[in-house]
């Protein structure tokens, strides 16, 4: 097959054409120039866009990444050569399906060529199904390291075996794993399901047997209770009767009991004189309470004349204690008042006396003159007099006032007192002792009539108490009242009730003898005492009416769960089918495992003569691509590849070679691949997106010559963003070399 022309509507491509040649074709463009749409436009053409894709995190699905930029439908056209005849491929978009309308038409006309379909379409021209393209003639950017799948598997196994493409090991072993998987995988499968319901059917069954059994031994034991509590209702009632005349007996000793504890209680109240009455008892406890209360009373109101005659007693001391004990305080206090007085009266006049001294200094002065000049002489006698009387007046105030101060002081002295305001306060706290003195002296002759009148309401009480106290105890002591109060209201009680029981017992009497059960009361001697008491009769009898009911409401559940469980005969042969079907599954599941392991022996060996012939071609072409420095390269079944020099030993994994390197055995991989698997015979284009980028000078001219060779037999496309490609084959003939905007 030769492409011919390409037109596109295709992500960046806005109805952008293509025309190629045969041979080797070498598409030269920059970056983002559109080379890898291009690649993806001729697969797409081929195969059609998958619709059921979806973007994700990091990943755009084809027909989000090829959208056209332009906003128009996504569609476009390829005019190939295939088998002499030339068609015109086109895939156009039908609503959201992007290029699922697909037609073929001979090129020039419109007449539709029958043999391609929109699904089969490449598979029909390229000889192989999509997954088969994309791993041999197609050769994506980034995308020249090969894997293994079950299309390609297939097309390898057929290169080995009959050449029938319909078996893949990994489909036939997963579908063998999946089938082993349905009947068994840990704990799920029909295997483990057949075992569970088995296992289910027997545990009804042990179930139903253990139930039947438990059922026929509860329903023997709920006869044997049965009789049991017959028995125990006979004996219960036996025991009633002994238990009804027993009580009739034992009310008539108990009526004749208290017939006489009443006689004897009513003969102790009455050996005074009548029987005391609660109202009397009352009447005397109410004066024992009003005694206790005057006592109470008499004992406080003495306790209060004590308290208000050690008050009297202290206050009277307190003022034999004072400076001013009797009737000369106030005269004291004045006679302080007048010489404190005259001590002010002499100190208020001490400016007069210093004008005194002034004075006679004023005199002596004249006198002094007088004598010198010796002219006046009266008036020096009349000055030395005034000084003399001036010195002889200032001499008076001065004993006066030192005389006055020394009374008052003395005074001030006897009373204990440093000033008169302090003799004033002494004076006034003799006038408050005198006034709380009179106060306690009120208080005590209080008190003292309080304490006579309590003492008389005692007395009153006594006598009266004494006078009751002869009808009912005539011996006792004030003292004792309470306790013979005690005694007589006890000895009430018990005679009450006496009386009370008493009757209560003759009723009971009367009530069972009127019922005519026991008309001939000697026959109470010829009753059998029971063996065991009632109480223990009633509890074996409740014990076993519990053991009956429990019994018969278990027997009932048992029915129930052996109805709820199943049919025995239902659940047998259930067991049957079941254990028939899981040695059935257990015989499918051995086979099949059997069948995975031959069928892994057979890949085996398919393997091992596969992997000769592909490490054959392969290595021839790693020696073209790299002049020799790799001669053989080995494959696994995962096609992992390992490639050995001439100088060395043993083979290296691809991992420890260098980038370059790695893509050139892919390459060879690739090329061989496609020789070996796709059709000789109408070869398909080879699809190349700048793979030499990681090659250097040397090799990728080694590697150009070996396509411009293999071009000879194949058209091949070859894209790509350098200038080295064009600059080697330029003005070679055989070499189409188009260049891109």
């Amino acid at each position: 097959m030769i492409i011919k022309r390409l037109s596109a509507s295709f992500g960046r491509l806005s109805n952008e054409t293509l025309t190629l040649s045969e041979g080797l074709n070498i598409i030269e463009a920059p970056n983002e120039s559109g080379k890898s749409t291009w690649c993806a436009f001729i697969k797409a053409i081929l195969y059609g866009i998958h619709t059921s894709d979806r973007d994700k995190a990091g990943y755009l699905s084809d027909k989000t990444r090829y959208r056209p930029w332009n906003g128009a439908p996504m569609g476009g056209s390829m005019d190939i050569e295939t088998t002499g005849i030339s068609l015109t491929l086109e895939r156009k978009s039908d609503g959201k399906l992007p290029m699922r309308d697909f037609s073929a038409v001979y090129t020039g006309t419109g007449t539709p060529y029958n043999g391609l379909y929109p699904d089969t379409a490449g598979d029909t021209l390229i000889g192989g199904s999509e997954a088969v393209f994309e791993r041999s003639a197609f050769i994506s950017q980034s995308g020249i390291k090969i894997s293994q799948t079950p299309e390609l598997e297939k097309r390898i196994s057929s290169l080995v075996t009959t050449g029938d493409e319909a078996s893949s090991y990994t489909e036939a072993d997963e579908r063998l794993r999946l089938w082993l998987r349905k009947r068994r995988f840990n704990k799920s499968g029909t295997i483990p399901a057949l075992e569970e319901k088995l296992a289910g059917i027997n545990k009804k069954l042990s179930h139903i047997e253990s139930a039947l059994d438990e059922a026929a031994s509860m329903r023997l034991e709920a006869e044997r209770l049965k009789k049991r509590r017959a028995e125990l209702n006979d004996e219960l009632s036996a025991f009633d009767r002994f238990d009804t005349q027993q009580a009739l007996q034992r009310a008539r000793e108990k009526y004749e009991r208290a017939q006489a504890a009443y006689t004897d209680i009513y003969r102790e109240l009455t050996k005074y004189g009548p029987a005391p009455t609660d109202s009397d008892l009352s009447f005397i406890r109410g004066d024992l309470k009003a005694l206790e209360s005057f006592k109470a009373m008499l004992s406080a109101e003495q306790k209060n004349l004590k308290n208000a005659q050690d008050n009297c007693t202290n206050i009277l001391q307190a003022k034999r204690a004072s400076a001013f004990d009797g009737p000369d305080a106030s005269v004291a206090v004045q006679k302080a008042a007048l010489l404190e007085q005259d001590i002010k009266k002499f100190s208020l006049r001490r400016a007069s006396a210093v004008a005194l001294i002034i004075i006679a200094a004023v005199f002596v002065l004249l006198t002094v003159i007088t004598s010198i000049t010796a002219q006046f002489p009266a008036m020096r006698l009349i000055s030395a007099a005034a000084a003399v009387i001036c010195a002889v007046l200032l001499l008076w105030r001065t004993v006066k006032f030192r005389v006055s101060a020394k009374k008052l002081t003395e005074y001030l002295a006897h009373c204990n007192v440093a000033t008169v305001s302090g003799l004033q306060e002494l004076y006034e706290e003799s006038l408050k002792i005198s006034a709380k003195l009179a106060e306690a002296e009120s208080d005590v002759r209080s008190s003292e009539k309080s304490v006579s009148s309590a003492l008389s309401m005692v007395d009153t009480i006594l006598k009266s108490l004494r006078e009751k106290l002869k009808t009912v105890a005539p011996d006792a002591a004030i003292e004792n009242i309470e306790s013979v109060l005690s005694t007589l209201e006890t000895l009430l009680g018990k005679l009450a009730g006496a009386k009370a029981e008493a009757r209560a017992a003759e009723s009971f009497l009367n009530a069972t003898r009127a019922s005519g059960q026991f008309a001939d009361e000697s026959a109470l001697e010829e009753i059998t005492v029971p063996s065991r008491s009632k109480q223990e009769i009633s509890s074996d009898l409740s014990f076993t009416a519990a053991r009956f009911e429990e019994l018969t409401n278990r027997y009932n559940m048992a029915l129930g769960e052996i109805r709820a469980v199943g049919d025995p005969v239902i659940l047998g042969s259930e067991k049957k089918a079941a254990e028939a079907e899981l040695i059935a599954q257990k015989a499918q599941y051995d086979a099949i495992s059997l069948a995975v392991e031959t069928l892994k022996d057979a890949n085996n060996e398919l393997q091992t003569r596969f992997s000769p012939m592909l490490g054959e071609t392969a290595g021839h072409i790693i020696s073209r691509l790299t002049g020799g420095r790799y001669e053989k390269l080995t494959f696994d079944k995962t096609l992992d590849a390992s490639a050995k020099t001439p100088a060395e030993a043993v083979s290296r994994n691809i991992l420890t070679l260098s980038t370059g390197t790695a893509d050139q055995i892919y390459l060879a991989l690739r090329l061989a691949v496609c020789t070996l698997v796709l059709p000789k015979e109408n070869p398909c284009p080879l699809i190349l997106d700048d793979i030499l980028t990681n090659f250097d000078d040397a090799r990728a001219y080694l590697a150009l010559d070996y396509l411009r060779e293999l071009a000879q037999t194949r058209q091949i496309l070859l894209f790509t963003c350098h200038k080295r490609e064009t600059a080697y084959f330029s003005g070679i003939g055989d070499v189409s070399i188009i260049k891109l905007q």
